[in-house]
């Protein structure tokens, strides 16, 4: 058994108690609902969905989950304790966040000046608007949860709605029965009669599927158009865009202001994409949609120095006004409609735009890679290590900038990976397996791959060939393989084997060591990398040494008595020119009397003294 196939069994395990935990919860939701007299019949309906928690989980997900386990515990995990602890980070794991359908928006329970002392999103449905102040243009909406009059509160217009409005861009807007706005950062009136949210610049007015001539009319400009002349002159305009990915949150580097988030848009009528920039405060609006969503940009503040750059930057301003239409909403039944729908501008299904891969079901290999997609997890062998080619940024600070060559069984491929991610990986020897989390894939239109990874997109890259966790997994012990196998087999790169260290020879040239391991089937000499002929003199009681006395002692014969005969576990890769590489060992302190692997130990012994 090899690693590939552990993570398959695991995540085979992981899924039946799942489904086993999912099936109790319903069997249980089922009861109560029998007993509730008062229960929705919405609730009804999502009972009779499909769970997400029912699917079989994403292949990338439990191994980058178990390569974190065993390289960050040396000395191994039992597989119960393994399997508890995926369940629990997966019970632990936003199922609306995997899925990508729904977003959580808080009840209106919530609402209460007691209680509401966090910041909160909520998606409430416009019931009416309250007139308060015509000549100062001050109105009300009343809100409600439900398409009933239940759960009624108030909520002044944010000014930027008002003009909206009152701009004659579509006044009956809010006409429409059962309009939904999203919104945080909304605190309540001290001094109103009833429960009253004061406006908020954090708001997003809901579309729906049905709206497309709404949309068509709202949305008529490109990116593509934009000149600085119009800019100055003070034009407006008006995008239909799609939410292509949402960053992290960095220093502003804009006077006045300390964070921002940047949302990389595409627009749906020129195929180009921009930059839209939320500033402190704007960054929690970021929790009102996600990648893939529909987002209506009305007014937003563009810097003529900006128009200059190859990609056009947006600010969310004092007169923008944002729209979502979610994804969500076009998956549903009964719009099939759009599913071939072939204007731009609601083409749902287009290949533009990043997809979050991160829970993707399927194993993810270099022939199979997403056109588009982020959050990709790719396990493989690296098979050449380039040097640092830092890139300089126009503020004159450089970024480390390393780029591997990586293959599996599908074929190989080069990975540009940088900074922190980039600097961890330079570190680590040819033939060795990783796990790469978090990387972006993007075909380009000349057939060429772009892969990359960078920790401030999540990217996080695991060294499986040097986790001593993985020799202390137990199921695999009996599964390891003889020597014998090994020096007959052609298609083998990596194997675990338990074997004695039977001698060793150095190289003046360097500090690499070659050890000879036997198993009583075969015999191999094997360089060690890293720190592993440290870890073999550690194992044998013998005190931390440098390299050049390790080497002196070695030479002399000092250290014979503590390391002929030791029994180890050993990682090993298959190199190029039928060389062997130990990447990982651990002591084997079981009873040496019993067979290794089938090894005659007695022949052994009898060689070694």
């Amino acid at each position: 058994m090899d690693f590939e196939n552990l993570i398959q069994r695991y995540r085979d395990t992981l899924s039946s108690h799942i489904l086993t935990i999912w099936q109790t919860k319903r069997a249980r939701k089922n009861e109560e609902n029998k007993e509730n007299e008062e229960y929705r019949e919405n609730e009804v309906s999502d009972l009779q969905a499909i769970d997400p928690e029912v699917e079989p989980l994403s292949w990338g997900w439990v191994c980058a989950r178990v390569a974190e386990m065993l390289v960050h515990t040396p000395h191994g995990l039992t597989e119960p304790v393994i399997l508890n602890q995926l369940l629990s980070q997966w019970q632990e794991t936003s199922v609306t966040y995997r899925k990508g359908v729904l977003k959580s928006f808080s009840s209106l329970c919530t609402v209460s000046p007691r209680i509401n002392t966090k910041i909160r999103d909520y998606e409430l449905i416009v019931r009416n608007i309250k007139h308060i102040n015509f000549e100062k243009s001050i109105h009300k909406f009343i809100l409600s949860e439900y398409s009933d009059n239940r759960s009624i509160v108030d909520m002044f217009v944010p000014p930027r709605l008002c003009r909206f409005i009152n701009g004659g861009y579509n006044s009956n807007l809010f006409d429409k029965k059962y309009r939904r706005i999203r919104f945080n950062r909304a605190s309540l009136s001290k001094t109103a009669s009833s429960l009253t949210f004061l406006h908020t610049s954090n708001i997003i007015t809901m579309l729906t599927p049905s709206e497309e001539v709404l949309i068509d009319t709202l949305f008529t400009d490109s990116i593509a158009d934009v000149l600085p002349t119009d800019i100055k002159n003070g034009r407006g305009y008006q995008f239909w865009t799609r939410v292509v990915y949402i960053g992290a949150k960095e220093p502003a580097d804009i006077p006045g202001f300390c964070n921002k988030v940047c949302v990389y848009v595409r627009d749906m009528l020129s195929s180009q994409c921009a930059t839209l920039v939320l500033l402190d405060d704007k960054i929690r609006m970021t929790t009102l949609f996600k990648t893939g969503d529909f987002l209506g940009i009305h007014w937003p503040y563009i810097n003529i120095e900006d128009t200059y750059h190859e990609e056009i930057i947006l600010h969310y301003g004092d007169l923008t006004v944002l729209f979502c239409l979610p994804m969500s909403e076009l998956c549903k039944r009964g719009n099939s409609k759009f599913k071939h729908f072939t204007k731009n501008k609601f083409n749902y299904q287009d290949n533009s735009y990043m997809i979050d891969y991160k829970f993707n079901y399927d194993r993810f290999f270099i022939k199979t890679l997403p056109l588009r997609g982020m959050n990709v997890t790719l396990y493989g062998k690296v098979d050449d290590i380039l040097n640092n080619s830092p890139l300089i940024l126009n503020n004159g600070k450089q970024i480390d900038r390393y780029t591997i060559k990586f293959s599996d069984k599908t074929g190989s491929q080069q990975i540009t990976l940088w900074g922190k991610v980039g600097r961890e990986i330079a570190e680590y020897h040819i033939g060795q397996y990783i796990v790469l989390e978090g990387l972006n894939t993007w075909k380009k239109n000349n057939g060429e791959w772009e892969i990359n990874g960078d920790a401030s997109s999540g990217a996080m890259v695991y060294n499986v060939s040097m986790a001593k966790g993985w020799l202390a997994v137990s199921s695999l012990h009996s599964c390891s393989l003889s020597l014998a196998t090994i020096t007959n087999h052609q298609h083998i790169y990596q194997f675990i084997c338990r074997c004695l260290v039977t001698g060793w020879e150095t190289n003046d040239d360097s500090f690499d060591i070659n050890w000879r391991l036997d198993d009583g089937t075969g015999v191999i000499w094997a360089k060690a990398v890293g720190t592993v002929s440290q870890d073999i003199l550690h194992s044998s009681g013998i005190e931390t040494l440098t390299d050049s006395l390790i080497k002196t002692k070695l030479n002399k014969g000092h250290l014979g008595t503590n390391l002929i005969g030791k029994m180890l576990w050993c990682c090993i890769s298959i190199l190029a020119l039928g060389k062997y590489q130990i990447n990982a060992v651990l002591a084997d302190y079981s009873d040496g009397s019993h067979s290794i692997a089938q090894a005659d130990c007695a022949r052994m012994l009898k060689e070694l003294f």
